[in-house]
């Protein structure tokens, strides 16, 4: 999915408890017990978590469909 709009964007970080905001980029960490073995893996609220960024382009956020979905527009 392809977010061109940041204040889609914001409503999408604000309505997922897992998606925060570095800079323009987009973080989603996910609860993983094996991500302190992984280049992905990160220290956060005390556990290890995986980190996916999604970064601003000159297209918009790229995210998978399954994040942005309730928000994607349907084309008729």
């Amino acid at each position: 999915m392809l977010v061109t709009n940041l204040e889609e964007m914001e409503r999408i970080v604000k309505d997922r408890s897992d998606l925060y905001w570095d800079g323009y980029n987009v973080v989603k960490y996910t609860n993983s017990d094996n991500a302190m073995y992984g280049v992905d893996g990160v220290f956060r609220n005390g556990k290890w978590m995986k980190k996916k960024t999604f970064p601003l382009t000159e297209d918009g956020w790229h995210l998978p469909n399954y994040i942005g979905r309730e928000y994607a527009q349907v084309e008729g």
